[in-house]
């Protein structure tokens, strides 16, 4: 029997606590609430980390700041020196690795670092190998091979730069007849009538050729000039 396994017996209840019935209640005259004051009240609604106005404790703690790369990808490292527990000839395979509980996860990859001497001659698969680690399976006598991992699916948000713009359509330069009529009849200015250039202008006028002064055709004689 532990201290965090004492329960009380079963069927057992507590006895709610009455307010407001003196000190006789065995809460006291105020029903352990103090003299006024902000617990006093009925409607009292503190949160859980309030210390009485000072700088809370969840406030006062540093928190992490910058930049946090969200796509950041982790990898199980191992070392050379690890891998002398398997015997010459064994293929080392990620599976291999789990079984043996040289890694816990293997994450977005497992990657071979050349830390340590390696005694056995091994083929080992991994997603990533070292300068210094690969030289030195091979002085073993072992071979690397690289497991190539997939890209991941993501969902596309906005077309990439290096991303090719569609193609567009050819844009036909012949157009048809119909659209052609409709183009020119809009361009040509349509001719004004005999009829409405006889028309009254807005001061009740008719509108009179203009002819020149001096002319056969003009019926009366321009002034200042003598008839002849």
């Amino acid at each position: 029997m532990k201290l965090h396994e004492l329960q009380p017996s079963p069927g057992s209840h507590h006895a709610r606590k009455r307010v407001g019935r003196g000190p006789g209640s065995g809460h006291g005259k105020t029903a352990t609430r103090g003299q006024k004051g902000q617990g006093a009240r009925t409607s009292v609604n503190l949160p859980k980390t309030f210390e009485g106005g000072q700088t809370r404790l969840t406030m006062r703690i540093p928190k992490l700041r910058g930049f946090h790369n969200k796509w950041r990808k982790h990898f199980a490292v191992l070392n050379l020196t690890r891998l002398n527990r398997f015997e010459d000839g064994t293929e080392v395979r990620p599976e291999t690795l789990l079984e043996a509980g040289i890694i816990k996860d293997v994450g977005a990859g497992i990657k071979v670092l050349g830390s340590g001497d390696l005694r056995r001659k091994l083929t080992i698969h991994a997603h990533r190998f070292s300068a210094g680690a690969k030289r030195k399976i091979e002085a073993a006598g072992g071979t690397t091979a690289v497991i190539e991992v997939p890209a991941p699916i993501r969902e596309k948000t906005k077309r990439a730069k290096n991303q090719p713009k569609p193609a567009r359509p050819a844009e036909t330069t012949e157009l048809p007849e119909a659209v052609e009529k409709v183009e020119s009849d809009q361009a040509a200015p349509p001719k004004a009538s005999k009829k409405a250039k006889a028309e009254p202008n807005e001061k009740g006028e008719k509108d009179q050729p203009i002819r020149a002064t001096g002319s056969e055709d003009s019926p009366k004689a321009d002034k200042g000039k003598k008839k002849s």
